[in-house]
């Protein structure tokens, strides 16, 4: 698949951005306030190269470098791990990127565990938690070409499997990443009904969407209640707090 550098750059800055962790925290200085393209790739794989961090944090921000195009090993450009990434599909790309992600998210909760038991105070900003997203699932109907999930089908259905349904409820949608950064819990919900309740680890970034990463949790008591946040917008997503669950117990 031929993808142009200008759309593998995006894609890394996805990656790097989408894991919120000490390592994206660490490589946003040579980012600023602009967008991806202003990545300084070449900082990034110089930070990549120093014995300061892990060989697997090394190895996760040599990737994003080198996604992006950046070969500081002056190596043949076919034997670099961005040359390969161009030849991938969508679907894989995706897989690739969702491991990335997820990896480098639970770094970060270890990183928090370690900093509150040695009493240190967290570098990673306060957020008020739990906070909550709801998506509304329409019929069940075929999923477009290439689905960045890897789907065949999306939409709710009725006999589906609390997998299936979690699978097509935690992607692909127009969301506030930092909203959905915040929260934990999300909640998919079919004519005006909690259909599943998962947890939010993390997500991954395909364009203009966003897929979380989490957890089903198909025994959640919420499951079967009422939507917590049924409303008349055309939109499928909305944000609420543990207060609007409450609201159904």
């Amino acid at each position: 698949m031929d993808i142009p550098a200008s759309q593998a750059r995006e894609d890394a800055a996805a990656i790097l951005a989408s894991a919120p962790s000490v390592l994206a925290k660490a490589a946003a200085f040579v980012r600023g306030d602009g967008p991806a393209a202003q990545i300084d790739w070449a900082k990034i794989a110089y930070f990549a190269g120093q014995n300061v961090l892990s060989s697997g944090d090394r190895a996760f921000l040599g990737i994003c470098a080198e996604i992006a195009g950046h070969n500081p090993d002056g190596r043949h450009p076919d034997q670099t791990f961005g040359a390969r990434w161009d030849c991938l599909d969508g679907q894989h790309q995706s897989v690739i990127a969702s491991v990335l992600a997820q990896s480098s998210q639970s770094k970060q909760c270890r990183e928090r565990e370690i900093l509150e038991q040695l009493g240190v105070p967290s570098a990673y900003p306060s957020v008020p938690r739990p906070q909550l997203v709801r998506v509304r699932l329409g019929p069940d109907q075929p999923a477009v070409t290439n689905d960045a999930l890897g789907r065949e089908r999306v939409g709710y259905r009725d006999g589906a499997s609390p997998h299936e349904t979690w699978l097509r409820g935690r992607g692909v949608w127009r969301m506030q990443a930092d909203r959905v950064i915040a929260s934990q819990w999300l909640i998919v919900a079919h004519a005006g009904v909690v259909r599943m309740v998962g947890t939010i680890d993390g997500l991954t970034i395909h364009g203009d969407r966003i897929a979380i990463i989490g957890q089903p949790l198909p025994d959640h008591p919420y499951i079967g209640k009422p939507d917590p946040l049924d409303n008349n917008s055309q939109n499928p997503v909305a944000y609420g707090d543990m207060s609007d669950m409450t609201d159904v117990a």
